[in-house]
C-alpha cells in the first residue's frame, strides 16, 4: 500500500436536521507573543463539511497587527468558487479591543483560482497576534465511494474493499482538515452574487428554490486529518475488510407494475441470487458504510477470478445487514440462454392476479396467486418482496403471514422443498396519494 494513503477509523453515523449543519467553532484566545512576528497570516486549522453540491469550511487564520494601532491586512487561499453571500468573518479574541470594521474579496493575480482576503480592523490592544475565523461555502469540491467487492467460489467468503474519493477541482488545496461527508445537497441552492464565479460552477435549476430529498441525510466523520491537494482526487481507505461470512438467498419482486390492473394475464417474475452479511465488528467492519456503486469479482475452485459487473450498496448503518444482488456469472448465462442463471434453472414462477377492483379513483384491491415450483433436489428458501406506492396500504388476507421491512414494503419468506411447489395467495388494498 502506498505510503502516501491515510488509513482512519470511522466515527459513529451522525444524522442532519434539516437546518444546515455548521458545527461549533472552539473558542480560540489570543496567543501570547514574546517577539516580533512576521506580517503574513497562516491557516491554524480547517474543519471540511463536504456536501454533494457544496462543501462549507470553517478556518481559523492567524494575523499579524502593530500594537495599538487599526489598520489593513489581507490574506490568500479562499476559492474563487466560494458562495460569497455565505461568508462570515469573527475576531476569535475573548476580550475587546479588535474589531474588523470591513473585507473585500479581490482576485490574486489573472487566471488564478483563489481569491485574496482584504481586512479592514481597529485594534486598540498590545497584541500582535490575532486570530480571525472563516465560515463560508464553495463549489468544486465533491466526495464519492467505491466499492470491491470478492466472493469466493461458494459466495459464503467475501472480502470488501472501498475508498472514498475526494475529488478537488477548486484550486485551493487544505492541508490537516478534519473531514465529514455528506450524502445530500445542502439545504438550500447559493447563487453566487460575483458575476465571474458564475463561468465556473454550474447554477442550480431554480435560482433560489429550496432542494430537499426524501431520503434522509448522513454524514460520515474521519477523525484523522487529511491532506487534500489544490487539484486531483484523493483517495482515502474507509473499509479494507477480507474475512466476512456471508449467506446467498434468492428474492422475487411482485410490486410495481404487478399491482396494476393486469387484465387477468399471468406473468413470471425472475428470482434473483443475492448475497448477504452483517455489518459488525465481529464481521471486521462496524463502521456505517455510504450509498454507492460496488464491482463485483468471483473467484472459482481452482483461483481463476471473473468480473461479475456493477451492483449497488444502499446506506447501511452499524448492525444492518448489507445485501447485493449478484448478476450471472459466464458460466452460468453460457448453460442455455444469454438470459439464463442459476436462480432460473432452479425457480419456475408464475404470477396470477386473480382480482382487480378499482374501488375509487385512488383506492384500489387486488388478489394474487404466485406459484412458487422448486426443481432442485435440496429445500430453497425464497423472499418474495412487495414494494408499495406512496399511500396507505392493507394485506387484506394472505395464506402465508408477511414480515413488515420499512413503512413501504412487505414480504414473505417461504421454504420450499425439494422438487416441490408452492402457493402464495395475497389480497392488498392500495389507497394511493
Amino acid at each position: 500500500m502506498s505510503s502516501g494513503i491515510i488509513f482512519m477509523r470511522k466515527q459513529n453515523l451522525i444524522l442532519l436536521t434539516v437546518s444546515l449543519f455548521v458545527g461549533s467553532f472552539e473558542a480560540f484566545g489570543e496567543a501570547e507573543v514574546h517577539e516580533k512576528l512576521p506580517l503574513k497570516d497562516s491557516i491554524q486549522s480547517n474543519i471540511l463539511t463536504i456536501y454533494k453540491d457544496a462543501t462549507l469550511i470553517q478556518q481559523t487564520r492567524s494575523i499579524s497587527t502593530e500594537t495599538g494601532k487599526d489598520g489593513n491586512t489581507s490574506f490568500q487561499g479562499v476559492p474563487n468558487t466560494i458562495c460569497p453571500e455565505s461568508l462570515m468573518i469573527t475576531s476569535a479574541a475573548k476580550e475587546g479591543g479588535f474589531e474588523i470594521s470591513e473585507f473585500s474579496l479581490a482576485p490574486t493575480a489573472a487566471g488564478a483560482s483563489d481569491l485574496g482576503v482584504i481586512l479592514s480592523f481597529k485594534n486598540t490592544t498590545s497584541n500582535l497576534l490575532k486570530q480571525i475565523q472563516l465560515l463560508y461555502l464553495f463549489k468544486n469540491l465533491g466526495w464519492h465511494i467505491d466499492y470491491a467487492l470478492y466472493f469466493s467460489a461458494n459466495y459464503e467468503d467475501v472480502k470488501l474493499n472501498a475508498w472514498i474519493a475526494v475529488n478537488n477541482k477548486s484550486g485551493v488545496g487544505f492541508s490537516k482538515s478534519q473531514i465529514q461527508f455528506v450524502d445530500c445537497l445542502i439545504p438550500a441552492s447559493f447563487v453566487p452574487l460575483n458575476p465571474s464565479i458564475d463561468s465556473v460552477q454550474a447554477e442550480p435549476s431554480h435560482k433560489g428554490e429550496m432542494q430537499t430529498s426524501s431520503e434522509p441525510a448522513h454524514a460520515y466523520v474521519c477523525d484523522q486529518l487529511v491532506d487534500i491537494p489544490a487539484n486531483g482526487i484523493k483517495r482515502i481507505s474507509w473499509v479494507n475488510s477480507l474475512e466476512i461470512k456471508a449467506k446467498q438467498d434468492y428474492r422475487l419482486f411482485v410490486g410495481g407494475a404487478y399491482l396494476d390492473d393486469m387484465e387477468g394475464k399471468s406473468a413470471h417474475p425472475i428470482v434473483e441470487t443475492w448475497i448477504s452479511f452483517q455489518n459488525t465488528k465481529e464481521q471486521t467492519l462496524g463502521m456505517p458504510l455510504p450509498k454507492g456503486e460496488v464491482t463485483l469479482y468471483h473467484g472459482d475452485e481452482k483461483g481463476a477470478i471473473e468480473v461479475l459487473g456493477k451492483a449497488f450498496i444502499p446506506h447501511t448503518a452499524v448492525g444492518q445487514e448489507v445485501s447485493v444482488k449478484v448478476p450471472a456469472t459466464q458460466a452460468e448465462k453460457n448453460f442455455s440462454t444469454p438470459n439464463d442463471n442459476k436462480a432460473l434453472r432452479t425457480f419456475e414462477t408464475e404470477l396470477e392476479q386473480t382480482e382487480f377492483k378499482k374501488l375509487s379513483d385512488k383506492i384500489t384491491e387486488s388478489s394474487y396467486r404466485l406459484n412458487l415450483k422448486n426443481k432442485a433436489n435440496q429445500p430453497i428458501t425464497i423472499r418474495v418482496t412487495l414494494d408499495l406506492p406512496q399511500g396507505e396500504w392493507t394485506v387484506v388476507r394472505e395464506n402465508i403471514s408477511h414480515q413488515q421491512n420499512g413503512d413501504q414494503q412487505v414480504f414473505w419468506t417461504i421454504q420450499i422443498g425439494a422438487n416441490s411447489e408452492v402457493d402464495l395467495k395475497y389480497r392488498v388494498r392500495l389507497i394511493r396519494n
